[in-house]
Order: structure tokens, then sequence, then C-alpha cells
């Protein structure tokens, strides 16, 4: 799936190109029209001195459908107001309020990568639950990634327990025991190891590189 895609917010006019988690092949587009409502928050700041458009806080729901196999998808999250000023053919400037949504959470959830037939479950069930909180948690989301990852090592035969029966092996120590002519697949679970205990620290801030507001 094209990366920008994951880390764009979109428009009614302009949905993101999500691929399909079902088939695969095909590509989601927007079934019907998006609910959008102004969160009651929102509109508690009307009678504020400071207050125009931009200050407009949203809610939204929209269903998604393959172009290939129909499959449905239900899009949940939240989205704002932004002020944008376009030339008209005159010459003169002019304006126009546009909503920006951005998604929380994907039902089915769309899954981010491909898994090779020969992938074991045990690996692709933590990915699963990493594709479904990529939006909405992506710290868990890392920490879920790197649940997966312990199990490559797993499946590879890197030991999960120490020798003597007492206690695990920590992650650290597993990757060193990779071969020595895979050092780019040690970084690698190097970085996936890093992200993930950062994620699972209280009030990590780990966030997705994504178009963001901060409200």
């Amino acid at each position: 799936m094209n990366k920008n895609n994951l880390i764009s917010v979109f428009t009614n006019a302009s949905v993101n190109k999500y691929s399909c988690p079902y088939c695969g092949n095909g590509e989601l587009r927007l079934d019907g029209s998006i609910n959008s409502r102004e969160t009651i928050a929102s509109q508690a700041e009307h009678d504020e001195e400071y207050w125009d458009l931009t200050f407009v806080r949203l809610v939204f729901s929209c269903s998604l459908k393959c172009s290939s196999c129909d499959e449905l998808v239900f899009v949940v999250g939240d989205g704002w107001v932004e002020e944008e000023y376009y030339e008209r053919p005159d010459g003169e400037v002019d304006r126009n309020y546009l909503e920006y949504y951005r998604p929380s959470y994907f039902h089915p959830a769309l899954q981010l990568l491909d898994f090779p037939d020969a992938c074991p479950e045990e690996v692709i069930a933590p990915l699963r639950t990493a594709f479904a909180l990529y939006f909405s948690s992506p710290a868990v989301c890392c920490n879920s990634i790197r649940a997966a990852a312990e199990e490559i090592l797993s499946a590879l035969q890197v030991p999960l327990r120490r020798q003597s029966g007492n206690g695990y092996v920590p992650f650290a120590k597993r990757i060193e025991m990779l071969a020595e002519d895979k050092q780019s697949v040690r970084m690698l679970f190097d970085a996936v190891r890093w992200l993930g205990n950062h994620g699972s620290h209280s009030g990590a801030q780990v966030q997705s590189e994504s178009h963001r507001v901060s409200w």
C-alpha cells in the first residue's frame, strides 16, 4: 500500500486510495457520503471572542467499498476545518472552508503489508493487531510489531529461554545471536526493539508520520 495514503488526511471530495484488506487487489472507494458532526465541546466554544470556523472539531464515520470484490470497510475518526484561499478567474482572491478527516479505526482493519506464504500464524497475529491500532494508538502498534519480531526470532530457532531453564533471554541478546553476516537484519530488529520499548513506556509519545493538528 502506498505510504502516502497512510500518513495523510482526506476530504469528502478526495478519499485516500486504500487497498482492500480482503482481496488485496481492489481500491476502497467512498460508499455514500461522509457522516460528519461537530462535537459538543466544539459547539460550546462558539460564543468565545476568539472563535471562528477553524476552531471547529469534528467526528465522522463513513463506509468504503472495494472496487473489485465489493467488500465493505467502515471508518471512524475525527476532523477539523481549515480556511483555504484561491484565485478566481477575474484575479480576485477568495476563500473557502474545507473539512479534513483523520481516520482512527478501520473495520475490518487495513492490511498494511503482505505476508509470505510460509509466515507463521504466531507472527501474523500480533501484526494484525498492529494494523488495527496503527491509526489510533501508534505506541501500542509499535509494541505489537515488537511482539511479532520476537516470534520471527523464535521461528528462526533463536533461543527464547536460557539454557539453564531459568528465565527468558532478553530481546537484545536474541538479536545478537543472529549470524554475523546478518548485520543489516540485526539493525532492523534493533530498530523494532527500540520502538517497541518506547511504546511500552507510560506516557510514550510515539506518533505516526501523519498530518496532525493540535487543539
